[in-house]
């Protein structure tokens, strides 16, 4: 029994490397192709020229085919019984570069330049993941870019076909309160802890009424009844901070600070939050008119597609300030404040 077991081994070893020899063999033997000698008229089976090499002069009865190298820029890939090599591609497609350039066994390769993949015979630019979309494999000569929806705790702002989905920013680890939760197309919107009173609000001045004002014993009867109309607008109750960091963006000349909008959320009540925003805008753009600056506002908001509900509100602080009889008053009132140095030293600003 033992010994043939050892026959068997025997045997399988001797087969195996039998076939191994056999493929040796059949790689090194080179294909052949039939040739008709033009003076003996014999059918002759030749040997094909390795690539990189031409025939230079076919097999005879008593010679093998003798080959020769491609010349410069040409080639020839594979075996073959042919007298010429092929001619290298002289130049890359629109938007490809030269990946390897040409040699006598391979012509000259292209691909797609950065930023591009091949779709067809075409490189096409990388497609970018929408906002709330992030980049899991970057796009690559031959492929597009991967896109997939942010995860919770991440978002994207805006189109890109480079960047992944970034993690929310965490206001707790930072110590700081967070003012607004992070969606997938937005980061957490952070403010210290400490700014949480609305007592902070009442110290600077709103938009019609102004606190120490020199040379005024009392508020104005139209500044006070202007202020309380623009506090009752209801379409104004609900803005949120997005609400306000568009209005700012929208206002010409002098922007209000990111933060200083976010301090007005965290110290003011909701009634006060357009009062206080257009008095910071008004406090960094003393020379420009109130109602032309809604004006731009709102121009700017409509083109953006802003809600109606804030359109409707600054339409109607716009057409309460231009028609009360306080808004010449409040502009000269603001111009002499600004002179008045004291003034600004007893109302510190909001950041």
């Amino acid at each position: 029994m033992l010994t043939n077991i050892r026959n068997n081994t025997l045997v399988n070893s001797y087969m195996c490397c039998a076939s191994l020899s056999w493929a040796f063999q059949q790689q090194a033997v080179p294909p052949k192709y039939q040739y008709r000698d033009p003076v003996t008229a014999d059918l002759l089976l030749c040997d094909q020229c390795p690539p990189g090499t031409a025939v230079k002069q076919h097999c005879t009865v008593d010679s093998p085919t003798e080959c020769q190298p491609c010349p410069e820029r040409h080639f020839a890939e594979n075996w073959h019984w042919g007298d010429t090599c092929q001619y290298c591609t002289s130049v890359c497609k629109e938007r490809q570069l030269v990946k390897q350039q040409c040699n006598s066994t391979h012509d000259q390769l292209c691909e797609c330049a950065p930023g591009f993949h091949l779709v067809v015979e075409f490189c096409i630019t990388h497609s970018a993941c929408l906002p709330g979309y992030g980049v899991t494999a970057l796009g690559t000569p031959v492929s597009d870019t991967v896109c997939e929806r942010c995860p919770a705790g991440h978002f994207s702002t805006g189109s890109s076909s480079t960047n992944p989905c970034q993690p929310h920013r965490n206001c707790s680890d930072l110590d700081l309160k967070t003012l607004k939760w992070g969606t997938a197309t937005s980061d957490s919107l952070c403010s210290s802890q400490g700014k949480t009173s609305t007592a902070g609000c009442s110290r600077h001045q709103t938009l019609c009424r102004h606190q120490q004002l020199p040379n005024w014993h009392s508020v104005p009867p139209g500044v006070a009844h202007c202020e309380r109309k623009v506090s009752r607008c209801s379409s104004l109750k609900n803005l949120t901070l997005d609400d306000l960091l568009k209005v700012a963006n929208s206002l010409p000349g002098v922007k209000v600070r990111q933060e200083d909008v976010q301090t007005v959320v965290s110290t003011c009540r909701p009634r006060q939050y357009i009062l206080q925003l257009l008095h910071l805008w008004k406090t960094a753009n003393y020379d420009l008119d109130l109602v032309k600056g809604l004006s731009h506002s709102l121009r700017v908001l409509r083109s953006q597609g802003a809600p109606r509900n804030l359109l409707k509100g600054l339409k109607k602080i716009s057409r309460i300030i231009e028609t009360s009889s306080a808004h010449k008053l409040y502009e000269k009132m603001f111009l002499t404040m600004l002179q008045d140095e004291s003034c600004f030293k007893a109302h510190k600003p909001l950041n």
